[in-house]
């Protein structure tokens, strides 16, 4: 990965006088797990044993972040599974739904009672109907 920094840099003249504000900022973030090969060799000036140690540190710290990453993984797979069956029982009992209420509406009109019938027949249309026009139009997801 490497180093990483961000800098800030900001200057402000406020008063007529020339009173002004300078602010600075760097932020340096080291992202390797083993030091340079320059600040390798000042440890290993101060002593022999430090550098096989910092090599042992880097593979169990880059073991860590493996592990962790995998875990991440399994957690966006298992949220992922979670929705798909979410909506797959909503379409499945929305599905159902709507072949009730248009048995309900065939059984009104067998009854004749066409209010009724002319009702809950315009529900199920415009509940299909709905299903077929939201697909074209774009969400919040797609912007």
């Amino acid at each position: 990965m490497g180093k990483q920094e961000l800098k800030q840099r900001e200057t402000r003249v406020s008063t007529q006088e020339g009173i002004g504000k300078q602010l600075e900022q760097t932020l340096t973030v080291d992202d390797n797990c083993l030091p340079s090969p320059e600040e390798l060799a000042a440890y290993q000036k101060i002593s022999n044993d430090i550098v096989p140690f910092l090599i042992e540190v880097s593979k169990k710290e880059q073991e860590h972040r493996h592990k962790a990453e995998m875990e991440k993984i399994r957690i966006i797979g298992k949220t992922e599974s979670r929705t798909g069956s979410i909506n797959w029982w909503g379409m499945c009992f929305a599905f159902l739904s709507i072949v009730v209420l248009a048995i309900l509406s065939a059984y009104a009109l067998y009854l004749d009672k066409p209010w009724f019938a002319g009702i809950m027949g315009a529900g199920v249309f415009v509940s299909i109907a709905s299903v077929f026009i939201r697909v074209n139009t774009p969400t919040n997801k797609d912007k």
